[in-house]
């Protein structure tokens, strides 16, 4: 998996062919462009790769971590926080967008996380969400067997069911919700660690679109966005 200890700019270890079946890039991407979106939160922003993917759009973004090194790292990317996301040090209404990303399912009290992500939240700001879930059986077995990811304990299991309905009661309205990733979240694992398997990737594009066809509800990943 990516290597939250060692600096990452956005696309310089991906192959284009990964990009396909990931897409919420393309919905990312029309919502942070868009006139009026000028600040964004990147809530665990870890080594700062999100942020350097949102300098391409030509937005600026601030992020926050609790972990000292990957603040470190993420300087590098524009501003950077040493804080919670249950304590975010930052005035009411400040943000157009709050991005998370892999985040929600570390932290333990999920509601005062999104609480507070609605709270920095400008009214009509948006709330971009990227969730592991467990629709998936390889990753229920797989949580079991590893209950932790880098060093950061799972403390929040989510299906796409269940986390629509904990953002919607956490006074969301969600706009846009979609599984993704039924196997080719292996693809965030096997060719950092393999590099042979990068050439396969573009077999691997294939093989997903068609599981996402007949599978998608067993995918291992969602996105959400939601609007305060």
């Amino acid at each position: 998996p990516m290597d939250y200890r060692k600096p990452v700019t956005f696309g310089e270890n991906w192959s284009p062919s990964r990009y396909k079946v990931l897409p919420y890039f393309a919905v990312e991407k029309s919502l942070l462009t868009q006139p009026g979106i000028d600040r964004i939160l990147d809530l665990g922003c870890a080594n700062g790769w999100n942020m350097s993917r949102f300098a391409q759009y030509g937005r600026a973004s601030i992020g926050l971590d609790m972990v000292p090194e990957r603040v470190h790292l993420a300087l590098s990317h524009g501003p950077a926080l040493l804080a919670s996301g249950l304590e975010i040090p930052l005035a009411d209404a400040t943000f157009d967008v709050v991005y998370v990303q892999h985040v929600l399912h570390h932290i333990g009290d999920v509601k005062k996380a999104l609480a507070e992500a609605r709270r920095v939240l400008k009214p009509g700001g948006y709330l971009f969400l990227i969730e592991t879930i467990e629709d998936n059986p390889l990753i229920r077995w797989g949580r079991r067997l590893y209950p932790s990811w880098m060093g950061d304990e799972i403390n929040a299991p989510f299906t796409f069911q269940s986390l629509q309905s904990t953002v919607s009661e956490a006074q969301f309205h969600i706009m846009v919700a979609s599984q993704y990733s039924v196997l080719f979240w292996l693809w965030e694992t096997l060719p950092d660690q393999i590099p042979f398997f990068e050439r396969l990737t573009p077999l691997a594009v294939v093989l997903e679109q068609q599981l996402q066809r007949y599978f998608r509800r067993q995918s291992a990943h969602c996105f959400l966005v939601a609007r305060k």
